[in-house]
């Protein structure tokens, strides 16, 4: 028992913070086998350890706290960071983790921890409250589920997620949006947050700026069946009304 109260403090770890304890790297793998053993930590996965509760043996760390100790870049994305943020409409057992560095998807704990490839580490944060914890802040989730739509949960999902969010920093999307420079996302976080722009407080010149990067290509939304509805504004093919998703989940709970 003699390093369980330091390794409670990190909460989450790898092999190498038990040999920085130790100083000695066999002690450390001997105090991790023991360790296990007695059900006093866990291993998530390969080099990836979490201390558990003395009562239950649960893990102590929240699957969002071990996401960011996946790899060295890895954050919570698309919507386990809508999740985060108190957004999601419904909870998934599927955790979207982005990274610079690649890892085997795993399970643990009746959550799935899925790699995607990091794009940008742009609007990354580690919130003030939460310092185990590293997740795409509210404009860049925004952004990225539009961009990935089949990412956040399906159209319906997002709509449910984009309808509570009362105020969001019209600048940080547009610096987010310059920085990725793609023409479609233009058009898509147009289309659909005009659906929400007295709700977010969003600009009439937000929108107009949109406009005047989406080009001559008409994009598609979601896919072809779905997307059976042609709007001119925006060169794009969507369902006919994108808040409709929002009467049908309403209606779920009547």
């Amino acid at each position: 028992m003699k390093y369980i109260e330091e390794l409670h403090e990190l909460k989450i770890f790898h092999k190498k913070d038990v040999v920085a304890l130790t100083g000695d790297e066999n002690a450390a793998k001997e105090i991790l086998r023991r360790y296990k053993k007695q059900k006093l930590i866990s291993q998530v996965r390969r080099d990836l350890y979490v201390v558990t509760d003395l009562a239950s043996k649960a893990s102590l760390a929240s699957k969002f706290e071990i996401a960011g100790h996946i790899t060295p870049s890895s954050y919570l994305s698309y919507h386990a960071a809508l999740e985060y943020h108190g957004l999601a409409h419904q909870v998934f057992y599927e955790l979207y983790i982005s990274s610079k560095e690649a890892f085997n998807n795993f399970d643990y704990e009746g959550i799935s921890y899925t790699f995607c490839q990091s794009k940008s580490e742009i609007g990354v944060v580690t919130p003030l409250t939460d310092s185990l914890i590293r997740v795409t802040d509210l404009e860049r989730t925004m952004l990225d589920c539009i961009n990935r739509i089949d990412l956040s949960g399906g159209l319906e999902e997002l709509v449910a997620c984009f309808a509570i969010i009362t105020y969001i920093n019209e600048n940080k999307l547009l610096e987010y949006l310059h920085h990725f420079d793609k023409q479609i996302l233009y058009q898509k976080v147009g289309f659909i947050l005009s659906y929400f722009q007295k709700e977010m407080k969003l600009s009439t010149a937000f929108f107009e700026l949109c406009k005047s990067k989406i080009g001559k290509s008409t994009r598609y939304l979601t896919d072809k069946q779905e997307s059976n509805h042609y709007f001119k504004e925006w060169k794009l093919c969507a369902p006919q009304n994108i808040l409709s998703f929002l009467e049908q989940g309403e209606s779920e709970y009547v």
